[in-house]
Order: C-alpha cells, then sequence, then structure tokens
C-alpha cells in the first residue's frame, strides 16, 4: 500500500445559497460574491482568533467566510491535524509575520491523497517522492504507464511527480488522464487549482545549476540576475546541506517573480517572501540586487527543503531551524517579549506547537517565530557537540530532545 502522498489543498461546500464572500471577516466588510448552497470551496487560510473566519477560493472568487456558513469543517480540521505541513512561508528580511491577509502557501492547502495499491511500482514511485526525487519518480513509473496507460493510479502519481519537477502541463494533461477514467473529486480540486496556477503564472523562462532548476519571469528578472541566483542558491544548498546532513539527487525546482506574480500564483500569505511545497516559491524581495535579504530567503526555504529530504519533522524544528541557518537572531525586545509570555504561562509546549502556523493570528504568529527560534537556538547550545546532522538521523530521540528544550526554556 502506498502512503499518503501531500499536497497543498482543503475543500468544503457552502451550507445555505447567498452565503456571504467578503473583503474581510468582520460583518461591515463588503461583500465580494454570493455563493448557492453546495458550491465547493477551498480553505486557504483560517483565523485562529476565535473568530471562525476562513479566507476561501472557489474558481476566481475569493475572500472571507464565517464557519457556520460552511460544512464539512470537521473533515478539514481532522486532515489539517492529520498532516504535517512543512514548509509554511518565510517571513520578508527583518519582518515578523503579520495577521494573515491572503491564501495559505501553495496552489492550495494541505491535503492528503492516499492511493492503496499492492502495485510495487507505484510504491516505489511514492518512496522517491518523499525522498524529493521527483523525475526519478516517473523513470519508475514509465513501465506501467507504458503497459497501463489507463490506469487511473498510476496516472495520478505520475501527475503528481510532474508537478513536483515543475512540470505543469504534464502534470494537468496525467490527470485530465485520470480523471477521464476515474472520477475523483479531490483529484478535480486539485487539477482545477494547478489549472489556475498554470494560467496565471508568467515564468517562462529557466536556467539550470548543479542542483537547482530556475524559472523566471523574464519580464521582472535579467538573464544574468537569474544565472547569479543560481549560483547563490548553491552556495547557500552547500552550507545547508553541510550542516543537515542532506542530497539533492534532482534539481529542486525554484520559481522567482515579482512580488505581485508571486501572491497571485502561489496564494501565499501577505507576510510571504517564500514557501517550499515541493517546489521553491520566491518573490523578489531585493528588486533585482541579490544581497542579504535575498540570501536569507533562499536559506530559509532550503532547510525546508532539505528536511523534507530527511524525513518528516514537527513544524517548531522546521522553522525553528530554517530561521537559524538562514542567519536571524531574536533581538533583546523579542527575547524579553517570550520570556514574559513564558512566566505568565501563556506559550504552548514545543510538541503543542500548530502544524499550521497559517492559521494564527498576528501576535500568536510571532510568538511561534520567535519560540521556534528560542527551541533551535537552545538546539545548537546544546547538541551541536553531537552535530544536528546526527541529531536528525536518529528521530526517535526528538521526543526528548523537545521535552529538554521545553525544560530550558521555561515552558
Amino acid at each position: 500500500m502506498v502512503g499518503p502522498l501531500l499536497l497543498y489543498f482543503f475543500a468544503v461546500t457552502v451550507r445555505q445559497d447567498g452565503t456571504a464572500v467578503r473583503a474581510g471577516c468582520g460583518s461591515d466588510e463588503a461583500v465580494v460574491a454570493r455563493l448557492a448552497a453546495g458550491t465547493r470551496v477551498e480553505i486557504r487560510f483560517a483565523l485562529a482568533d476565535g473568530s471562525a473566519c476562513y479566507k476561501v477560493q472557489a474558481g476566481e472568487i475569493a475572500g472571507w467566510v464565517v464557519g457556520s456558513d460552511l460544512a464539512g469543517l470537521d473533515e478539514f480540521e481532522r486532515k489539517r491535524r492529520g498532516g504535517a505541513l512543512v514548509g509554511e512561508s518565510s517571513p520578508p528580511a527583518g519582518q515578523a509575520p503579520v495577521a494573515p491577509q491572503s491564501p495559505e502557501t501553495g496552489p492550495a492547502g494541505p491535503k492528503n491523497l492516499t492511493i492503496r495499491t499492492s502495485d510495487p511500482l507505484l510504491e516505489r514511485a511514492s518512496k522517491l517522492l518523499d525522498a524529493n526525487e521527483p523525475r526519478a519518480a516517473l523513470d519508475a513509473l514509465e513501465p506501467s504507464l507504458r503497459q497501463r496507460p489507463r490506469d487511473a493510479a498510476v496516472l495520478l502519481v505520475a501527475g503528481l511527480a510532474a508537478y513536483r519537477a515543475d512540470d505543469l502541463p504534464g502534470a494537468l494533461d496525467y490527470w485530465r488522464d485520470s480523471l477521464a477514467v476515474r472520477p475523483n473529486p479531490e483529484l478535480e480540486e486539485m487539477y482545477r487549482s494547478v489549472e489556475r496556477e498554470a494560467r496565471a503564472d508568467g515564468s517562462a523562462q529557466k536556467v539550470y545549476g548543479y542542483r537547482f532548476q530556475l524559472r523566471y519571469e523574464g519580464t521582472a528578472v535579467p538573464a544574468e540576475v537569474a544565472r547569479t541566483m543560481v549560483s547563490v542558491l548553491d552556495e547557500e544548498f552547500s552550507r545547508v546541506s553541510a550542516e543537515l546532513g542532506c542530497q539533492a539527487r534532482d534539481r529542486i525546482p525554484v520559481i522567482v517573480q515579482s512580488r505581485e506574480a508571486y501572491l497571485r500564483t502561489t496564494g501565499a500569505a501577505a507576510w510571504s517572501g517564500g514557501q517550499y511545497d515541493g517546489r521553491i516559491h520566491v518573490a523578489l524581495v531585493e528588486g533585482l540586487s541579490i544581497g542579504p535579504a535575498t540570501r536569507r530567503v533562499f536559506a530559509h526555504e532550503i532547510v525546508h527543503a532539505c528536511l523534507a529530504n530527511l524525513g518528516k519533522w514537527p513544524a517548531w524544528l522546521q522553522e525553528g531551524i530554517a530561521q537559524k541557518l538562514s542567519g536571524d537572531v531574536l533581538d533583546s525586545s523579542s527575547k524579553a517579549e517570550l520570556e514574559t509570555l513564558i512566566q505568565a504561562r501563556a506559550v504552548p509546549k514545543l510538541e503543542r506547537l500548530s502544524q499550521s502556523w497559517t492559521r494564527m493570528d498576528d501576535a500568536r504568529a510571532r510568538v511561534a517565530y520567535h519560540l521556534a527560534l528560542a527551541a533551535a537556538d537552545a538546539l545548537y547550545d546544546g547538541w551541536s557537540g553531537y552535530g544536528i546532522a546526527n541529531l536528525l538521523r536518529d528521530p526517535d530521540r526528538l521526543p526528548q530532545v523537545a521535552a529538554e528544550l521545553d525544560r530550558r526554556l521555561g515552558l
């Protein structure tokens, strides 16, 4: 049986005819559209401030809907808790996360598509995808694609591999053929989501480095700047991989866009500077310059890609190490704020940090990032002699390590 294949997507339905989709969460916010009962919507964001307000998308319509107007939220919460949502957006340099105003990371939110099969080739392809080797996964599927060109499961996994390899047209072709053989509502939603991304994305030019395949907007990024970006990405990967012990057998896709195009095609949070969903997405943060801010975002997302290559990890470890290795430092005011909250018992233990940080409001997101960075600092203080890479090779020790970090941090 092939394990869960993680895609970024959630869908629920509208309860009543005429449900208002608003520009914000307040009842006085402008109504941007009204939806009919039964309309399927993608949940792209959810505020965790007690307001039960969700950012949704239905086709080209995007806006905020109150939870009482949506059916299927229990399933949404169950899958959110069950999925390891890693690689969340990184804040732009020098900027703490702010209240979410835009959809969650990825072309769609987290979703599990579980393919149940005894086919060893599909199982091998799934393992290769888990190891961030989508092209190798496609190669592994080639015999099945030739022998069983109308096998819906094979076509579905092949589409996922193509998507992870940043071949959106290929992914859509595989999924279209899969849906023609066997209807699959979850895949249909994913298909529409990626179709929107492909339609809105004008990043067509490509340049290749040793470990990265960079796709970029020719109108926004000159070719010589793109080539320099690939060199910087390779440098940052060498540094991160030496620290964490990961490899890149396939070139990692990187999409660099203007900030407007980045937000439009990914649906990322308004504070986001970059994200990882099997591919690295980066918004231009310094114009055409490649300075510390660009390196920071590259490094942050490379850490997510690196850790995904090594296994599945809790959110605090993902975000803590991503901040640590991208050069973030807790300033005195952030430390003081965190200390005050810890003393007031207003900070959760590390294992209880939500996996989906984009559901947090401004204050909680800021504290979560600061806590994760403080935990990473303590991790390096206490385990640098043992080696972080060695610790990552021994994931069974992680609960014990987290408990010790809780003690050190006073949680």
